[in-house]
């Protein structure tokens, strides 16, 4: 995230602020703290905060109440009410009040981060400055991880592919994924496995060079694109990211790797042929690699 970015958190249950405030850290946002309703309008007359968050049914001042109240000190602020699913039509009256949205109990981070990253990213269109490097970080970087998105890396393989067609040199890929993380994130817990994540794209960053392209294809899953580099090469670089995998997370990686143009000079086709080269190192072992065929 290129700039600071302030969110307010009203939250009398220490227990809920600490989740609240954890999950919007781990993305990059500053995260103030305020335990009570009173207290938070204060702080939101004194600071630009593009974003609240608020208990629906405080018994000092309800989610409908303090939206109006925030609404008159900031015009522009999105508020968010903290609901439990039996009173989510409370929180559709808050939202007629003017909140921008809900999130749902029990809390869960990717739904905090996913919420309020598209109240921040409603906010800054709406706003008169123009904060144009935010924007475009907000439209081509993933939140937890800090790398490309699956949309940016799909604008990026694309202008490669049209390049190469025009040259001799090769391109390759190694799509990856996280061994056994469903069974991690369901034992250790959401924010370990957020973690986890967190440690595997600073690995993957390291392990390749600079002209190489990291993204996070989605859930567990990442694409490199390597450019410049034929199959022998991306093996030797796959080899290399799965063994840093393993000495320094508590995990392990199956990689599935591509080449253009000995697999295809079409760009689906090249994604598909990583693809099945991940689901047969996945099916054959797991924390290994496997070249197109």
């Amino acid at each position: 995230m290129q700039q600071e970015v302030n969110i307010l958190v009203v939250e009398e249950d220490n227990a809920a602020a600490e989740v609240l405030e954890s999950s919007l850290k781990s993305v990059g946002f500053q995260v103030w703290i305020a335990k009570n309703p009173q207290e938070g309008l204060t702080m939101l007359g004194t600071s630009n905060f593009p974003v609240i968050i608020t208990e629906l049914r405080s018994p000092r001042m309800n989610g409908v109440q303090f939206t109006r109240e925030a609404h008159k000190i900031s015009p522009s602020v999105n508020v968010l009410v903290l609901t439990g699913y039996s009173f989510i039509s409370s929180a559709i009256e808050a939202m007629e009040a003017g909140a921008y949205g809900y999130i749902t109990k029990p809390l869960n981070s990717s739904e905090i981060r996913i919420t309020v990253e598209r109240a921040v990213e409603r906010f800054f269109l709406l706003s008169t400055s123009d904060d144009k490097d935010y924007l475009v970080d907000l439209a081509i970087k993933d939140g937890l991880t800090g790398l490309f998105n699956r949309r940016y890396f799909n604008e990026l393989i694309n202008i490669e592919i049209k390049r190469l067609s025009r040259s001799p040199a090769s391109l390759s890929l190694l799509m990856l994924d996280i061994d056994n993380f469903k069974n991690y994130n369901d034992t250790k817990g959401h924010q370990a496995g957020d973690e986890l994540l967190k440690g595997a794209a600073k690995i993957l960053k390291s392990s390749v060079r600079s002209v190489d392209m990291v993204c996070r294809y989605g859930g567990e899953e990442f694409i490199i694109i390597l450019p410049q580099t034929d199959k022998s090469a991306a093996q030797i670089i796959a080899e290399r990211v799965r063994v840093q995998i393993g000495l320094y997370l508590p995990t392990t990686v199956s990689i599935g790797v591509s080449t253009f143009p000995d697999d295809s000079r079409e760009t689906e086709q090249l994604i598909k042929k990583a693809d099945n080269a991940l689901y047969q190192a996945k099916q054959t072992g797991k924390n290994k690699w496997c070249a197109a065929q």
